[in-house]
């Protein structure tokens, strides 16, 4: 199976480093940015990977590691590497990558897909965890599908943590739901996780938690009130350092994925005549901060 890597940010290099020896994997990209690749080497938890760049050939699967805002405009690129028999795995924080990509590659099988990693990137420098886990599959996987059998196959016996859940829709939202909370309170206050375990914090996220909860249930997404409540009780496991993606990309005044946090929501809620004001307030404040930023050139 040819599987291409599109996006070398954080996560791309994150599965990188887990799947750098099998002979079919292919970084994917135009020739100018394969250019930009080669000019510096990549490093990933302190060694050199020359992984195979290549600008043109069909893919059997490709996981689309981007960020949100390049996903879109990126579509014409991906397009070079598909034909009719191609699988997309998206890989991207948020919601709508799914439908994007499906409403574009109308032919193609478009999976659902979740990975948690503690990763980052600074230029050509890596630093990740090993993947605690990957989640992918069809909507509904009940009976598991043979490709997505292939497909576990090679990340299992490259020891990638994987699962493929029954309703996969459903378990790309749950992560939403914490993320939901987690960035944008993390981004606002400029805090850790450890610092996001204060009371009013914590009041604050389960008011966040409560209304996209709301909204899946508008939507049919089969989140349940113990899913709810376990994204609630997550929040006592706050005890880390680190900060959230979208915290870091606000602070070093690079461009962010806010859009896909409190703005999906509010824009979906609205479709059903729901209230979000709790996250229409945070959509408010972080964006006027981001929108300030811009117009003094920082971004």
């Amino acid at each position: 199976m040819k599987i291409g890597i599109f996006g070398m940010g954080a996560v791309g290099a994150s599965i990188l480093n887990e799947m750098g020896e099998y002979d079919n994997l292919y970084i994917l990209a135009n020739e100018e940015r394969i250019n930009k690749y080669k000019s510096t080497k990549l490093i990933i938890n302190d060694k050199e990977f020359s992984p195979k760049y290549i600008s043109k050939g069909k893919m059997d699967l490709i996981i689309v590691c981007l960020k949100n805002y390049h996903l879109e405009k990126s579509l014409s690129d991906i397009e070079k590497f598909v034909d009719d028999n191609t699988i997309i795995l998206p890989l991207l924080n948020g919601i709508m990558a799914h439908d994007i990509l499906s409403n574009y590659f109308k032919a193609n099988r478009v999976l659902y897909g979740v990975i948690n990693v503690e990763a980052n990137k600074i230029n050509n420098i890596v630093k990740t965890s090993k993947i605690i886990n990957l989640q992918f599959g069809y909507e509904y996987n009940n009976p598991i599908k043979p490709e997505i059998l292939a497909i576990k196959e090679i990340f299992d016996k490259y020891n990638i943590r994987n699962n493929i859940y029954e309703n996969m829709k459903r378990r790309v939202w749950l992560k939403w739901m914490l993320n939901m909370g987690i960035n944008q309170i993390s981004a606002l206050c400029n805090a850790t996780y450890k610092d996001m375990s204060h009371p009013l914090l914590k009041e604050l996220m389960t008011d966040i938690y409560k209304e996209v909860y709301t909204v899946s249930v508008a939507y049919n997404i089969g989140l349940t009130e113990d899913d709810l409540n376990e994204t609630i009780k997550s929040m006592d496991k706050f005890k880390s350092n680190r900060v959230t993606s979208l915290t870091i990309d606000f602070y070093n005044n690079e461009q962010n994925e806010l859009d896909s946090f409190s703005k999906t929501l509010i824009d979906l809620a609205k479709e059903k005549n729901i209230a979000t004001p709790i996250n229409e307030i945070l959509y408010k404040l972080l964006k006027s901060l981001d929108d300030n930023k811009r117009q003094k050139g920082l971004i």
